[in-house]
């Protein structure tokens, strides 16, 4: 059977939703490279003492891909998917040049604006384009599958420049990696990727005369302003969804780069650091394949608060583990809560966003989600130095436990057809 160019559904947009699959996972592997080693190069290489100074690349990085977020998604929606999407990949050289040439810690500050630009723009676009291609019915699916392969690029720079750090020193040689696989993603999106704005107009003539969540018009143009009070306030839903983004961000934050330099104070080796990052990644990426297929059955509700009271358990645990094979254990409960949260957080929002209106309101809700970094590393740098890092971790745990009790009672289920049935 022939499908026509807008066809909805996974199925009859095989060829080009693996193409973003195969994006997400070059996304991934560009944020990954940093999670092992920048840490670790501000402490050992730039002997930088002030840990709210070492701090400063992950608030730098929040910052950008927060407030970039925000226009990705009005620009998408404005200019289409595929130049947001090669912008995203251009701001990757800048970021690369630095980080090769540039051997200063005020130079990796500067690296990770550009990085979270690259992420910005890059990311929330295979979102967007394969929520376009999917459809309603197989959402939950294709954030699943995004977040995956997103996360699993992630996972597999967290190992590789453990190792490669480990063997060539940290400061030359994983970001050359990097640069190699930022090339590859300007490639792809360049030669491969398609424009997917087709799609989001048959979806809006289906969704023509539905009726939306109370708060969310589907009638005419959302203004600016309209689609951020009522992402971020004045829709009860979507406002827990980001300020349990938020929470999750900052849990992600920790694991960043505090863990890191917690170990290192306990004397575990460069490589095993790498490795528990890894595992933590790694089932974040790959349980993902089925924590958004399951929300398609159950819904966006039970998945999302459930992942977040195991993500503030494997904090906790974390805390009182003191053994590889416990931190490892305490790293994968952490990263399986990521799993079911993550992207049934996207899938929830994007349940609710009027189709048209569908990349502005993931940008307000992906504002408010990646502007945990900065408040993390803000948070985290004022904590530590006050009470220490194991004391910082339980806060951390602490507060994404309270964020479940916020979703739990003022989230209400998305679903198109769960929610009609509750």
């Amino acid at each position: 059977m022939r499908h026509s160019s807008s066809d909805l559904g996974i199925r009859p947009n095989l060829r080009q939703f693996l193409w973003l699959v195969l994006m997400t996972v070059f996304v991934g592997m560009t944020v990954g490279l940093e999670r092992t080693v920048v840490p670790l190069l501000g402490k050992n290489v730039y002997h930088i003492t002030s840990l709210t100074l070492i701090f400063t690349f992950i608030m730098a990085f929040g910052v950008t891909k927060a407030a970039l977020n925000l226009v990705a998604g009005q620009l998408s929606d404005t200019m289409g998917r595929r130049p947001i999407l090669i912008a995203g990949w251009l701001l990757g050289v800048p970021m690369s040049a630095l980080l090769l040439f540039v051997h200063s810690w005020t130079a990796i500050v500067i690296a990770n604006i550009f990085l979270g630009a690259n992420q910005a723009f890059a990311w929330t676009m295979t979102v967007t384009q394969q929520l376009d291609l999917a459809g309603p019915r197989q959402r939950g699916l294709a954030m699943g599958i995004n977040e995956a392969t997103g996360y699993i690029g992630v996972a597999i720079s967290t190992v590789l420049t453990g190792i490669i750090a480990a063997h060539y020193g940290l400061a030359h040689a994983p970001f050359l990696y990097g640069a190699v696989v930022v090339l590859i993603g300007l490639t792809v999106s360049v030669l491969v990727i398609r424009e997917t704005r087709g799609h989001v107009l048959n979806e809006t003539r289906r969704h023509a005369g539905q009726r939306g969540e109370p708060g969310i018009g589907t009638r005419g143009g959302l203004r600016v302003g309209q689609i951020f009070w009522m992402t971020t306030i004045a829709n009860p839903t979507l406002s827990a969804c980001s300020q349990a983004g938020l929470v999750n961000k900052l849990a992600d934050a920790l694991v960043w780069a505090v863990l890191p330099l917690y170990l290192a104070e306990l004397h575990v080796p460069i490589a095993q650091i790498g490795f528990i990052g890894g595992t933590y990644t790694m089932v974040w990426g790959f349980a993902q394949f089925g924590t958004g297929m399951w929300s398609d059955r159950v819904g966006r509700k039970l998945p999302v608060v459930a992942g977040m009271g195991l993500l503030g358990i494997g904090i906790l645990l974390f805390g009182i583990s003191h053994t590889l094979p416990w931190w490892m254990a305490s790293a994968a409960v952490m990263g399986f809560g990521m799993a079911l949260l993550y992207p049934n957080l996207n899938a929830a929002v994007a349940d609710i966003a009027p189709p048209q209106a569908r990349g502005g309101v993931l940008g307000v809700y992906r504002l408010w989600r990646d502007g945990g970094y900065a408040i993390g590393g803000l948070l985290l740098g004022v904590s530590i130095h006050s009470i220490g890092m194991l004391s910082s971790l339980y806060l951390i745990g602490i507060v994404v436990l309270i964020s479940m009790t916020v979703l739990l009672f003022r989230m209400t289920e998305t679903h198109p057809r769960r929610g009609r049935q509750s």
